[in-house]
């Protein structure tokens, strides 16, 4: 009965991902560069375009300068106000209500965007409560490879803006406040860019498991 419940499950999901991909695949479909008046619109919105180790390295380095060891939650941050205005926008847009196809958009158009495809691990407990737990790798984050391109390892997990957008996202999505942090990096010479994310209380908790559960 658990396995047929779970079959089932899994089939909804599946179609509730093709639906949302269709809507996204249309969306970036639509591309409108116009080098005269300095604009890049896709369907309609303007979007920029900066290069991955620009934004990823270069611009990391200059606000260290800045902010010191303070650049990582300022970057994350910034990626989780995207995330939550991204999120925010497309929900709207697409007339979205099922908190579930809610949540399922981002990882979605995170891929769309050029952030990084989005792995959800089976140990994951997509509960909208307390419970909620999400444990997903980045197995191409645009940030991990900007650093291993330009032949930088980092000291620590370096894909902050792809955990605060994610985080933004999901918030967004299920009407209550989740934070998440990458545990793993590639740049940092890891084998996956891990992530884990739950309400702020738990995360601590749920990290220290899932570092024990994966032997890191």
């Amino acid at each position: 009965m658990q396995d047929e419940k779970q079959n089932a499950e899994a089939v909804a999901q599946d179609a509730i991902f093709k639906k949302v991909n269709e809507k996204y695949t249309e969306f970036f479909s639509q591309i409108e560069k116009d080098s005269q008046k300095g604009t890049i619109l896709v369907n309609g919105e303007r979007y920029v375009m900066y290069r991955a180790q620009s934004m990823s390295v270069f611009l990391r380095k200059e606000l260290e300068k800045i902010l010191g060891t303070g650049v990582h939650q300022a970057v994350y941050r910034f990626g989780r106000a995207c995330g939550s205005a991204d999120a925010s926008f497309f929900i709207e847009k697409f007339n979205i209500t099922d908190s579930m196809e809610k949540g399922m958009t981002g990882p979605i158009y995170f891929a769309h965007g050029g952030y990084a495809t989005v792995e959800i691990l089976p140990e994951s407990n997509l509960a909208m409560d307390e419970n909620f737990l999400l444990i997903y790798n980045h197995p191409n984050s645009y940030e991990a490879e900007a650093f291993i391109e330009a032949g930088t390892k980092t000291d620590r997990p370096i894909c902050h803006l792809n955990a605060g957008y994610s985080s933004g996202w999901a918030t967004e999505a299920f009407g209550f406040r989740l934070e998440a942090k990458e545990i793993t990096c590639r740049a940092h010479g890891d084998e996956f860019c891990k992530f884990v994310m739950a309400p702020p209380r738990h995360l601590n908790d749920h990290i220290a498991k899932v570092k024990e559960l994966y032997n890191i």
